[in-house]
């Protein structure tokens, strides 16, 4: 009886050794990685089209791991469809820093808005408040598609400093005109009144845009990451002067 105690007990702490062994439990991870990424490649090799190898890469996404994100760092730099499916697998990788990061430079090195607007929002997806600064950076790219989506992803960190930079946005888009100015080319050409040819102006028609995009979104953010609904700049203003000093940010 003492003997097949004995070597029970044994049993028990062989495999909790074993189930503690962090050596070995990163060795599995790592040839499972591996293992992964090999697979993934003899798929490519089949792949004819920008369509086939952004399916493909869904792949990667069954496994997590420094090595895999490494190889999807490798396609970011490639076509749209392309760049977009990595960046998608890489927003799955939660509160990794560098996979945020990683995100947030492509979309910075690249100029086709619909891989910069994915790469902002699954950066946000990821969920790390330290690439809220570089968010911020968006909010006056001239893509209005490509600042709002930056506001949604602060409104997903829920990051106090974003703030700040928030109420500036709802402050400037505040400070844009509704109605255009009736004088000069607008009330017509050569005293023609509403009769003549009326004049535009490209810049404030965008600028009117712009308000009309981004400021429901600016106002939901900062109701998300608040708490609160504000219905005016002036509401929220003066809710963030008065509790500025003793509000929580929200737990990640």
């Amino acid at each position: 009886m003492r003997s097949a105690v004995t070597i029970l007990a044994g049993l028990v702490l062989s495999a909790f050794a074993t189930a503690q062994d962090p050596k070995e439990e990163a060795k599995k991870k790592e040839d499972e990685a591996k293992a992964k990424i090999a697979e993934f490649k003899k798929e490519l090799k089949g792949a004819k089209t920008d369509a086939d190898r952004a399916k493909t890469l869904e792949m990667l996404g069954d496994v997590k791991h420094p090595k895999v994100l490494e190889e999807l760092k490798n396609y970011l730099k490639l076509s749209t469809e392309v760049a977009i499916a990595a960046a998608e697998q890489i927003g799955k990788y939660s509160k990794d820093k560098d996979a945020a990061e990683t995100l947030m430079a492509t979309a910075a090195a690249r100029r086709d808005k619909d891989a910069i607007v994915k790469c902002i929002r699954y950066a946000g997806d990821v969920g790390v408040r330290t690439i809220v600064p570089k968010l911020v950076g968006f909010f006056k790219h001239k893509e209005a598609d490509v600042a709002r989506e930056a506001v949604d992803s602060c409104a997903k960190l829920r990051a106090g400093a974003s703030i700040d930079p928030l109420l500036g946005l709802w402050r400037e888009l505040d400070g844009i005109k509704d109605e255009k100015d009736n004088g000069g080319l607008n009330g017509g050409i050569g005293g023609l009144g509403a009769g003549g040819i009326t004049g535009t102006n490209p810049i404030e028609d965008g600028n009117k845009k712009r308000k009309q995009d981004l400021t429901p979104a600016v106002e939901s953010a900062l109701g998300k990451i608040t708490g609160e609904n504000f219905k005016t700049l002036r509401e929220a203003n003066d809710w963030w002067r008065k509790f500025k000093g003793s509000w929580k940010e929200p737990q990640e």
